[in-house]
C-alpha cells in the first residue's frame, strides 16, 4: 500500500508500506478500530475500502511482539 508523507506537510505524497488488513467475525471495521485504540497501548489503524488496516511502517520492529499479543488478546475479546 501508500503511506502519508508528514503530517499534511506534502498532500497527495505517499511512500510505499506493507498493511497488514484486519478483521473480528461479527465487528464492523468502526468497532475493530475503536477497539483497537481503546487497548493499553492504543493501536492506531485506518479503514481503507471498509477494511481495517495496519501500517506496518509505523511500528516499530521492537513492537512486533506486543503489537501481536495485542491483537491476540483483542481477538479472543480479552481487554489489551
Amino acid at each position: 500500500g501508500q503511506s502519508a508523507v508528514g503530517g499534511g506537510s506534502a498532500p497527495g505524497v505517499g511512500v510505499p508500506t506493507t498493511l497488514l488488513a484486519i478483521e473480528h467475525p461479527g465487528w464492523t471495521a468502526a468497532v475493530l478500530e475503536a477497539r483497537l485504540r481503546a487497548v493499553d497501548p492504543p493501536v492506531i489503524a485506518r479503514i481503507v475500502d471498509d477494511r481495517v488496516v495496519l501500517d506496518l511502517r509505523t511500528v516499530d520492529p521492537g513492537s512486533d511482539a506486543l503489537l501481536a499479543a495485542l491483537l491476540t488478546r483483542l481477538g479472543e475479546g480479552r481487554p489489551g
